[in-house]
């Protein structure tokens, strides 16, 4: 195994860390704002979520493109972090009473409402160019076969060490210092984040290909049928990844609201069960990640799916805070096995000619189908099976979710075995 040096295990934990809370922030905390501080309604929390993955995934493919063609990785992925911490601290402006001073009464709270829609958009740009793009465009040039599951295993747990850390710690510092000092901190967190990578950071040897091809020519590369066909096991492995997380979002929206209402877990009890679930999955992703390979991939993946498949299963029948702690525990382990698994070797296939803008096919298939497909699949089952109803926090009376998004999960999680069986049969062929 190639040793990675000091300064990339740095820009690794560091970035990675921060850009994941920034995006926990982005997913959890903005609707709040939104809906609690400014008055928004729940059409206007879709639109905002609904133009965000848009956003995120155009964003990561001509961003990604414009930094393979201007060969300069370090100055998207600093600079764009920068910007990006810019772009969280410009929330603090946007209240009511800001708004009122520029349009009629009437129109103060869909006014405000439509700035922050806009200003996620604007702050989902900048966070795509500088996390989705050039971050992970950087980590696929500084690691090689031999290291990249061990830094994918630590790339995994930050999601969800940054889930656990936003809903610990932001209601608590809302609460102290209210949204626009909370958005001032958060904001300048990112961006003191930016500015120490400048003098840490070892730039990439970005090999892209001819800088005179016209640019959209090299924007829509990735979907030309000739480059599908020379890079089938990148695209096989993309398959793989977007029924994983399609089959995901099918009970992941609902996790929460499922603890609390339909096994009636108090904030306290849930928030427990989750803290040590997250915990033990986050050390899981990282020591799994660095002793993958000499298990070998294609075993590891069929053992990954199974662990989940598995969990989600008996995930739908437990009842006990205790049960769910240990069964949510397999559960999400099986979950960041088969993320480390499929996003290292995602990595390993990526086409060195065009690394920042296969980024963009990366997220089509990782975030935007899957956020359409599996919580619309959750929600179906939900509003056909649920036999209870709850009062959400948006003041709507909306269906319990149900045990059977958890089998119907399980289900999706097991199609992951066709296209894992092509593209590792290739693998045991090498």
């Amino acid at each position: 195994m190639n040793k990675l040096s000091k300064r990339t295990w740095l820009t690794v934990i560091l970035f990675g860390l921060i850009g994941q809370i920034a995006w926990a922030i982005e997913n959890n905390e903005f609707n709040l704002f939104l809906f609690n501080h400014i008055g928004g309604t729940t059409g206007d929390i879709a639109n905002m979520v609904a133009w965000s993955a848009v956003i995120a995934t155009v964003t990561t493919l001509v961003m990604g493109t414009v930094s393979d063609r201007a060969r300069h990785r370090k100055l998207f992925l600093c600079g764009g972090y920068i910007l990006w911490g810019i772009s969280v601290m410009a929330f603090a402006l946007i209240s009511r009473d800001n708004v009122a001073k520029f349009t009629e009464p009437a129109k103060v709270v869909s006014t405000a409402a439509l700035l922050v829609v806009i200003m996620d958009c604007v702050m989902t740009f900048f966070g795509s160019t500088a996390n989705d793009a050039a971050f992970n465009s950087w980590v696929t040039e500084s690691t090689d076969e031999t290291n990249r599951t061990k830094v994918e295993g630590v790339l995994n747990a930050f999601p969800l060490l940054a889930m656990l850390i936003v809903v610990g710690a932001s209601n608590i510092l809302i609460e102290m210092t209210g949204w626009p000092a909370y958005f001032i901190a958060i904001g300048l967190i990112v961006i003191l984040c930016g500015i120490a990578g400048l003098f840490f950071v070892e730039d990439t040897v970005i090999t892209a290909g001819d800088k005179s091809e016209p640019f959209f020519k090299t924007l829509f590369y990735g979907f030309r049928p000739d480059v599908i066909r020379e890079n089938r096991f990148f695209y096989i492995a993309l398959a793989a990844l977007c029924v994983y997380n399609s089959a995901t979002q099918i009970f992941m929206p609902y996790l929460f609201i499922y603890l609390n209402k339909t096994l009636g877990f108090d904030t306290l009890t849930y928030s427990a069960v989750m803290a040590v679930v997250v915990l033990f999955a986050s050390i899981i992703a990282i020591l799994f990640g660095g002793k993958i390979d000499s298990f070998g991939r294609k075993k590891a993946m069929n053992v990954s799916i199974l662990i989940y498949a598995a969990g989600l299963l008996l995930a739908g029948l437990v009842r006990s805070p205790v049960l769910f702690t240990i069964i949510g525990s397999l559960m999400m382990t099986g979950f960041v096995a088969v993320s480390v698994i499929l996003m290292s070797t995602i990595r390993d296939y990526t086409p060195a000619a065009h690394v920042g803008m296969f980024q963009g096919i990366r997220l089509l298939a990782y975030v935007l189908i899957p956020m359409v497909i599996g919580p619309n699949i959750g929600n179906a089952i939900i509003n056909a099976l649920s036999s209870g109803t709850y009062v959400n926090d948006y003041g709507e009376m909306v269906n319990l979710p149900v045990a059977q998004v958890f089998f119907a999960a399980a289900a999706g999680v097991l199609l992951i075995y066709l296209p894992a069986h092509f593209l590792f049969k290739k693998e045991k062929a090498q």
